[in-house]
């Protein structure tokens, strides 16, 4: 299995504040997918990631990767409908690491509402995430 630190930030954020949602486990399972990462790949990444390991370098990302992550955090955040304070702070950290403002991050939050009426709608907040993105 190669380096993920896409994958490895969307579970550290899962798993931040002591129990990762069968949600957000699902919806990690999906992004990975997507990105054409195997099964197994997933399964271990989700196994040996802890809540509070370091964050992986992120100086190499591109600025569609950027805006990519951004919209990932905001998804894996909203998906089991609560948002606790270790999940903003930890967004706020990767964040400052990926050249956003700390302003984009709570417009996000809280201009993206889930329901069983409004699913989350990917390319909404990945449109709104590239104009924060600096």
């Amino acid at each position: 299995m190669k380096d993920n630190p896409h994958l490895d930030i969307l579970v550290q954020l899962a798993k931040i504040d002591g129990e990762a949602d069968g949600s957000e486990l699902e919806l990690i399972r999906e992004i990975g997918a997507s990105k054409n990462v195997s099964d197994e790949d997933i399964e271990e990444i989700i196994d040996k990631t802890e809540a509070m390991g370091t964050l992986p370098s992120l100086g190499d990302l591109s600025q569609q990767e950027k805006i990519d992550l951004m919209t990932n955090l905001v998804m894996v955040m909203k998906i089991d409908g609560r948002i606790h304070k270790e999940e903003m702070k930890f967004c706020l950290k990767v964040l400052r690491k990926l050249g956003y403002d700390e302003d984009a991050l709570f417009e996000l939050v809280s201009t993206t509402y889930v329901n069983s009426e409004n699913p989350l709608d990917r390319e909404a907040i990945k449109k709104r995430a590239a104009t924060y993105l600096q």
